[in-house]
């Protein structure tokens, strides 16, 4: 939260000044937003200096600015602050799909060798995950449903739009399921009764739902035509 003593220096003041109650109210609000996504990577107070300095100096150069101008300013330094900013996936982007796709399908025709660790030898479920956008943010599949999303506006006229509903479902139902039995067969081993029986009986479970995952996102690709 806000240290209301960040605002008691010149510069605050004259900021003070030179904006309504509302413009602070507004200053306040962004700059707390910033703090908020600032904990990931940088001290809070250092981002609220930065963006008090940045701001006031912007007031100071331009003191007929808008209100317009000013929120603009501050919503700048929050996207350049953001940590996720570098990470985004690009929700239009359709050929995702077909890349997802591919991978799913090699992680099938390789699945002897993409879920041992190459170190050690074990089985290691935890590797299915990535294949389906689990565990990186710039993977094909990472958020999958916002890319649906906006594919849905980009059907064809001839669609089939119970087909399409139903493979998106699924899709979502799939991966779910394998993100719940790669991290179950991550413990078999551990849990009571468990062992290296109960990892790969986890295991062979979570790929009949990448086939299904596969398969999901084949009739998706065919009802897009890409």
């Amino acid at each position: 939260m806000l240290d209301e003593s960040s605002f008691r220096d010149p510069h605050s003041r004259q900021l003070s000044r030179t904006l309504s109650p509302r413009d602070m109210t507004c200053l306040s609000f962004f700059t707390a937003l910033i703090v908020s996504v600032g904990a990931f990577n940088v001290h809070p107070p250092i981002v609220v200096r930065t963006a008090h300095r940045r701001t006031t100096t912007l007031v100071a150069q331009q003191r007929q600015c808008s209100r317009r101008d000013l929120i603009a300013g501050v919503a700048t330094i929050l996207v350049v602050a953001s940590p996720l900013g570098a990470n985004a996936v690009d929700t239009n982007d359709l050929t995702r799909l077909k890349k997802g796709l591919d991978g799913v399908q090699y992680l099938l025709d390789n699945w002897d060798k993409e879920t041992v660790d190459p170190n050690s030898g074990n089985d290691s479920p935890d590797r299915v995950r990535y294949y389906l956008g689990l565990r990186t943010t710039d993977h094909p599949l990472f958020q999958v449903d916002k890319l649906l999303a906006k594919a849905q506006s980009a059907l064809p006229d001839d669609a089939d739009i119970e087909q399409w509903i139903e493979a998106v479902e699924g899709l979502n139902s799939h991966i779910a399921k394998v993100n719940e039995l790669a991290y179950t067969s991550s413990f078999g081993e551990y849990n009571p009764g468990g062992g290296k029986g109960q990892i790969r009986k986890y295991l062979l479970l979570c790929k009949d739902e990448v086939v299904l995952t596969r398969d999901s996102l084949k009739t998706m690709i065919d009802i897009l035509k890409l």
